[in-house]
């Protein structure tokens, strides 16, 4: 049955005494079609509701996803030793400076993080000893677009880590980007997916 003969029974339902007819108007006068008009819409638009609420978007997978770069690795600063960094990111040479200050060893899956506005979004910076067999700290650096926000291929992405008590540059980085298309749900025309890249930074320099 059609979403519209459904309507009209639903709507012959609430009056009887109205039928369908060819090239006529619903019996009883102005007052009760337009009171039938407006059962009707108020028909529609419960009905409407009970569609949207029944019916999954995504086959019943509400995992979202926003779009991001993550450039990560290690940096020349060994795990148990204290770590003082200036970081500055920057993408399409807009640039924002994010301060990490650790003082002492931090345990593992503790990192430490800090995050600053960029024009256009936002980047998100972590501190972190997650790999056991890794004997230098890794730092994660997230760039995280507002959703309004139009990413681009070749879009180009710069880091630079600074190590101040030492005032020596850690990390020095530059990479243009193609844009991978993910989606963390299901395949379907309301699934969610997003724009993503990686970045690796290479391994520190042997001392």
């Amino acid at each position: 049955m059609k979403v519209r003969d459904i309507w009209a029974a639903v709507i012959q339902h609430i009056d009887p005494s109205v039928a369908p007819r060819r090239g006529g108007l619903a019996p009883g006068g102005p007052q009760r079609r337009a009171g039938l008009r407006a059962a009707a819409a108020v028909t529609c638009l419960l009905g409407l509701g009970a569609l949207t609420a029944g019916c999954p978007l995504c086959d019943g997978n509400d995992v979202g996803c926003e779009d991001s770069v993550e450039i990560s690795g290690p940096i020349g600063i060994a795990v148990d030793a204290p770590a003082h960094l200036t970081i500055e990111a920057c993408w399409k040479q807009r640039c924002s400076t994010v301060t990490l200050i650790s003082d002492a060893p931090r345990p593992q899956h503790t990192p430490l993080s800090a995050s600053a506005a960029i024009e256009g979004g936002r980047i998100l910076c972590q501190l972190a000893d997650l790999d056991p067999t890794n004997t230098h700290w890794e730092i994660r650096i997230a760039f995280v677009p507002d959703p309004n926000t139009d990413l681009e291929d070749g879009e180009v992405y710069t880091v630079r880590v600074v190590d101040d008590d030492a005032q020596r540059e850690l990390v020095s980085l530059e990479r243009s980007v193609t844009y991978e298309e993910v989606s963390p749900g299901k395949e379907g025309a309301f699934c969610t997916s997003c724009s993503h890249a990686q970045i690796e930074i290479p391994p520190p320099a042997a001392e």
